[in-house]
């Protein structure tokens, strides 16, 4: 009996992902294994550098490959990696814009209530000079409200500039003062 040594130990050719780095270049099925699992553990590498970049760490990590028999052969056909991070900067980040949202959502929903009563009593009051007055300090809480809108999209517009430029978020590097 004759044995083709080409069939016994064929060439395979691999397809990387659409944005995968790395080479594509074939190997032989007795080569595979070391071909494929060392692209899969490059992409590894690339993950962990990529989430220390970011603060974040890598909690686990899975390397899979897909097996087949070419030739006389068990060879890999194909793999695939992945990364769980965890980046505890981004949820502290987090934690302080949603209490930074919590204390103007409440201070806003305060002049909305004290902006209600005052419309109240300027429409229910007997005499002019009350109703002026209500309607004096009704103003002054509408503006309030509105600078404390205006402020809270200025105050969004900053987190999400540090947030992107991945910068710790402390309420004294906004200068919030949510009661001015």
């Amino acid at each position: 009996m004759n044995v083709n040594p080409a069939a016994s130990n064929p060439i395979l050719y691999y397809k990387l992902d659409p944005g995968e780095w790395g080479s594509s270049a074939p190997a032989s099925a007795g080569q595979s294994v070391a071909h494929v699992s060392g692209h899969e553990s490059a992409n590894l590498l690339r993950f962990e550098n990529q989430a220390a970049k970011k603060g974040c760490y890598v909690v686990a990590k899975d390397l899979y490959l897909n097996f087949s028999k070419n030739g006389i052969y068990l060879a890999a056909t194909s793999g695939r990696s992945q990364a769980i991070t965890y980046c505890p900067k981004k949820d502290k980040n987090q934690i302080i814009k949603n209490n930074i949202k919590t204390a103007i959502d409440k201070k806003i929903a305060s002049y909305s209530k004290q902006q209600l009563e005052l419309e109240i009593l300027a429409k229910t009051s007997k005499d002019n000079a009350s109703r002026t007055i209500f309607e004096e300090k009704l103003k002054e809480i509408r503006d309030r409200k509105l600078l404390l809108e205006q402020k809270k999209l200025r105050i969004y517009t900053q987190l999400t500039l540090l947030l992107a430029q991945n910068i710790n978020v402390s309420p004294q590097l906004l200068n919030i003062n949510i009661y001015a």
